[in-house]
């Protein structure tokens, strides 16, 4: 990726501080969108995002190549994430994600009645990938969300490509099922 050479090429110079600038350019949002969507708190994304740059910049000088940055950054992302949700769980806290704010409705677009299906196919979506572990949950959204291949979750956890897609596969039709019964119950009430 020619963007990872310039990245690396920082790297190398020892300009750590010009490396994360260009890396939270880069990922940062996408970053932020996975730790959101594994936690479920805006405050608490909020600080699981500051703590994957924090370390990336502390492990920086040590980056061995081994993945891409993308796939290095998004392995912290998933370590810290899966961190937070263990201490959240301790606590016996879950935290609802909120709608978007700002959306403007006077925007053309979809029609209310499409929006309303959209975000009902949403809410349902979020519910279930939260009955998932957060592991299989961590694997599904990097491969779909984020677009991964199994090649580089594994360069970023301790796990076969072969052992991520297998659980990716379990999980789908696990989703589907959870789908349809949120789903039929929302249209019965």
């Amino acid at each position: 990726m020619g963007d990872d050479r310039e990245l690396l090429a920082l790297i190398e110079r020892g300009e750590f501080r010009a490396a994360l600038t260009a890396l939270m350019t880069q990922h940062g949002v996408a970053v932020y969108r996975f730790c959101r969507q594994m936690v479920r708190d805006e405050a608490l994304a909020d600080d699981v995002h500051q703590q994957v740059f924090v370390q990336a910049f502390r492990d920086l000088p040590r980056f061995e190549r081994r993945s891409a940055l993308r796939t290095w950054l998004f392995g912290i992302a998933r370590h810290r994430c899966l961190d937070a949700v263990k201490i959240e769980g301790r606590r016996g806290r879950r935290f609802p994600l909120d709608d978007e704010a700002g959306a403007d409705d006077s925007a053309p677009g979809p029609s209310v009645i499409d929006r309303m299906a959209s975000a009902q196919l949403a809410d349902a979506l979020e519910h279930c990938l939260d009955e998932l572990a957060p592991g299989t949950k961590s694997a599904v959204l990097l491969r779909y969300r984020e677009g991964l291949g199994f090649d580089e979750m594994s360069a970023m956890q301790d796990e076969k490509a072969g052992t991520l897609q297998a659980r990716v596969a379990r999980a789908l039709p696990v989703l589907r099922r959870c789908l349809e019964r949120r789903l039929k119950g929302e249209e019965a009430a």
